[in-house]
């Protein structure tokens, strides 16, 4: 047999095939209508009783001025470390305060919701609400919230609540933030001002002691050089505290400080390398120096250094006193929910037409069931007979 004709007998199969198909809907259209006919009656009697649901829907973005990128803070480390971070951490932050349990307690004993979603106790209603909540983060850097109720002017009512619940917590934590960030270097400017004293006093001595001591300028150059760099370190030492403290251990300014105390750190080993000649101090390269004028250098090093910590402290402490004081910017409201007028649910179109087609189907199964299962039956009693024959 060629090609050609296994072609053909495929082609007349298909037809055969096709014409039993619309012999069988033809013998079992009224299996097929009455089904039909059925379920649409059932599923439509059943969406225009269900209860209606609608969703309010609000959107809001972060303060405009909360703007902590890598730039603004290498240009002002405390402010951007006060606005913990960029954009993407803000939504994040912002998506988690409405997400939260005590965002969803205040809102179930404002609104009463226990008994409204047949709650037994308060965390079954936070819950129920959280169920009806959706939140969506944009990639244009808004928040979208939306919530569904039986009823659209409660769920308006929730929506615009977790706007202001969340814009109450977000100031609160921005105030909380600017005060454990002045606390933290009130704590450091107190500590930097007893080893400043401490400093002064064992130069005083000194001197009492031993009078003026003039350093040669090869001396007094590397006690300022080192002063300044060491100085530098200990400061962004402080920075580096604060902001673990406050931000946590993972906030992305923490790469920028290390990245610039390294730097530093980096410069001062070169100097040790260059001038301590296998020891620490640097200032083991003037050895032939008296001694008495090497112990004035590290005692005016030290207060140099200091004194150049508290000049960088206190102006990151008044920075943060000016933050705490400063009233905090609210969220940017988008669109404030009202009460929707269409259902969002039952979607009764829909519906229908994925239950007709359900039903169609399910029609041509029961009709093909109905008609071969008489056939099926005969044959099972052909066959017992047959073997009942034989066995005679």
């Amino acid at each position: 047999m060629d090609t050609h004709t296994e072609n053909n007998l495929a082609a007349e199969g298909g037809k055969m095939a096709f014409a039993s198909f619309l012999a069988l809907l033809w013998r079992g259209r009224l299996v097929i209508a009455g089904t039909f006919s059925v379920v649409i009656a059932v599923v439509t009697i059943a969406v225009f009783v269900m209860t209606p649901s609608f969703t309010a829907k609000a959107s809001f973005m972060p303060p405009p001025d909360d703007a902590g990128s890598v730039s603004s803070f290498l240009r002002d480390p405390l402010s951007a470390v006060l606005k913990r971070g960029s954009g993407g951490a803000v939504l994040d932050r912002l998506a988690s305060f409405l997400n939260s349990q005590t965002t969803r307690r205040i809102l179930v004993e404002r609104f009463g919701l226990q008994p409204h979603y047949k709650a037994r106790n308060l965390s079954e209603a936070m819950i129920a609400l959280e169920k009806q909540t959706r939140v969506v983060v944009t990639t244009e850097g808004t928040i979208e919230l939306a919530v569904t109720d039986r009823d659209p002017k409660l769920a308006a009512a929730l929506a615009n609540c977790y706007l202001d619940v969340v814009d109450s917590l977000f100031r609160d934590a921005q105030t909380s933030h600017a005060r454990q960030m002045r606390e933290f270097l009130e704590r450091r400017l107190n500590e930097n001002r007893r080893a400043l004293a401490e400093a002064e006093s064992t130069a005083k001595a000194f001197s009492l002691r031993y009078g003026v001591v003039a350093l040669p300028e090869q001396v007094a150059s590397l006690v300022d050089l080192m002063a300044t760099i060491e100085g530098k370190i200990m400061a962004l030492d402080v920075q580096i505290g604060a902001a673990r403290q406050v931000l946590g251990p993972d906030h992305f300014s923490l790469r920028e400080l290390t990245s610039q105390r390294e730097q530093l750190a980096a410069q001062r080993k070169a100097l040790i390398e260059t001038k301590g000649r296998g020891t620490s101090d640097p200032l083991f390269a003037f050895r032939e120096v008296p001694e008495r004028a090497l112990q004035w250098a590290r005692i005016e090093r030290e207060i140099k250094i200091q004194t150049l910590i508290q000049e960088l402290v206190l102006q990151q402490y008044e920075v943060a006193k000016l933050e705490e004081q400063r009233d905090v910017s609210s969220l940017t409201i988008i669109d404030r929910a009202t009460p929707p007028e269409i259902r969002s649910w039952p979607r009764r179109g829909r519906i229908i037409a994925i239950s007709a087609a359900i039903a169609i189907v399910w029609g041509i199964l029961l009709a093909y069931a109905l008609e071969e299962y008489p056939r099926l039956r005969r044959r099972v009693r052909e066959m017992n007979d047959l073997r009942s024959r034989s066995d005679a």
